[in-house]
């Protein structure tokens, strides 16, 4: 009799589990600019039989949040609650997901993860501006390199002043108002250095843009690789080795060792040949890693100079199990790559006919100046940006306040036809208008070259 009750409430219990089920749903925050914030809702159901314990909800970018949400949270059976998030744009570009991570007491679904989706439009013409200083000698004037930014949507566009300078480098405004000067400075510490220069812009829509900025400083000692990149590696007892150089012909002499991030043994060595100008240190794995991206430091003291200098090691381990096929292999088979598709060859786009012609369009009311296009292939595009100037030359500026967006499922063999008035224009005036693609990725494109246009 006991085993058999025994079996009863065990039976009961998996029942009373298994009648919890959870779900969640997002909010799409829509289009936000760079460095701007976005608001979304995850919609947390219990459909089950049971109270759920909402444990805990964490962001996996560090700039995003969880709003006015108060933890741990008991949603009732058959109930719903808005866990409300927020978002940082950054300098993201075109579509991204954000991960939140969901913790419940829920045996079924212990760990959940909520995506929430957003565009992110940029006023600059360059989304991503960056530039890479390379070597910074310690011994010698810092030489600085410059960036400049331009926008096709703010008029008169300039930079307003420098916000944040990281502390490896210095930045300033060139009297242009558009341009901005990096410098590395030369008694920063030894190594790679990456970071972001932030500076003000005179647009309501983005008051900033981000440089991405990153040098490496060389000292007295310099290493003969920095950053190691194992690449893709399937050996779990890797190995590699650093060598460590001095400019001027002394001894090198290294202090402590360590490596983090990684699971390896690091052990000194003398070069071949024993010169003294030259020590060496060896790192072998001794665990196996798991599969996927490994991140870590090699970290090197150097006492006579009173210096760390930190090595990045980075590379990606898969075990001999999985197999991989090259993209060379898959296009001479004839067969499909998973990788993303070409870019879009826009002269073969706007040649290319396909079997159906489009159905005509409506055209927009008004007066102004009715622009009128099509295209093919519209895989990677988002939408249309309008420029107008009044040379053919330019300066061009955009006139449409809303993007022309592409609608559904627009893949090979199907043409789109757009058209669109400009309102704004003066009667009797002439003007230059071009289309412009802004890509899924945020990157920006020319569709057609500058069209004359009298306004009537």
């Amino acid at each position: 009799m006991l085993k058999t009750a025994w079996v009863l409430v065990s039976l009961l219990l998996f029942a009373t589990h298994a009648a919890a089920q959870v779900s969640i749903e997002t909010q799409d925050v829509g289009e936000i600019y760079q460095a701007g914030i976005g608001q979304s809702t995850i919609l947390f159901t219990n459909a089950g039989d049971r109270p759920v314990q909402i444990l805990s909800v964490s962001p996996a970018a560090k700039d995003d949040s969880v709003g006015d949400f108060k933890l741990p949270a008991t949603v009732a059976p058959k109930t719903s609650v808005n866990i409300p998030v927020t978002v940082a744009s950054g300098m993201e570009a075109g579509e991204h997901r954000h991960a939140f991570d969901i913790r419940t007491d829920d045996p079924a679904k212990p760990r959940m993860q909520a995506s929430v989706h957003l565009f992110v439009l940029s006023v600059l013409d360059e989304a991503a501006p960056k530039i890479d200083l390379g070597a910074v000698d310690t011994n010698a004037p810092a030489a600085a390199k410059s960036v400049a930014l331009s926008s096709r949507e703010v008029p008169d566009f300039r930079i307003t002043r420098i916000v944040e300078v990281p502390d490896f480098v210095t930045a300033k405004i060139l009297p242009d108002g558009r341009t901005v000067a990096i410098a590395g400075k030369t008694d920063a510490s030894w190594g790679r250095h990456a970071g972001l220069v932030k500076v003000a812009l005179n647009s309501a829509v983005q008051p900033q843009a981000w440089i991405q900025v990153q040098d490496d400083v060389h000292g007295e000692v310099i290493p003969s690789q920095n950053p190691v990149d194992l690449g893709l590696f399937r050996n779990p007892n890797a190995s590699f080795i650093v060598q460590f150089k001095s400019r001027d012909g002394k001894p090198v002499r290294l202090g402590k060792v360590a490596i983090e991030g990684v699971p390896a043994t690091v052990a000194k060595e003398a070069c071949a040949g024993g010169k003294p100008d030259c020590t060496q240190v060896r790192a072998k794995l001794t665990a196996v890693p798991e599969m996927g991206r490994m991140v870590g430091k090699l970290l090197v003291e150097l006492p006579e100079l009173h210096r760390q200098l930190p090595i990045d090691v980075y590379g990606w381990y898969l075990p001999e199990s999985v197999k991989t096929r090259s993209l060379d292999e898959a296009q001479a088979k004839g067969g499909k790559s998973s990788t993303e598709p070409p870019p879009l060859d826009l002269k073969s786009a706007l040649q290319k006919s396909t079997a159906v012609a489009p159905p005509p369009m409506a055209d927009p009311p008004g007066h102004g100046p009715l622009l009128k296009w099509q295209v093919s292939n519209e895989n990677n595009i988002y939408g249309y940006l309008i420029y107008r100037s009044d040379a053919e030359k330019g300066p061009f500026l955009r006139v449409n306040k809303e993007i022309v967006r592409v609608e559904g499922d627009k893949g090979d063999g199907i043409t789109s036809s757009y058209a669109w008035r400009d309102d704004s224009a003066t009667a009797g005036k002439t003007y230059w208008y071009y289309v412009g693609m802004l890509n899924r990725d945020g990157s920006k494109q020319q569709l057609s070259g500058p069209q004359e246009v009298k306004a009537k």
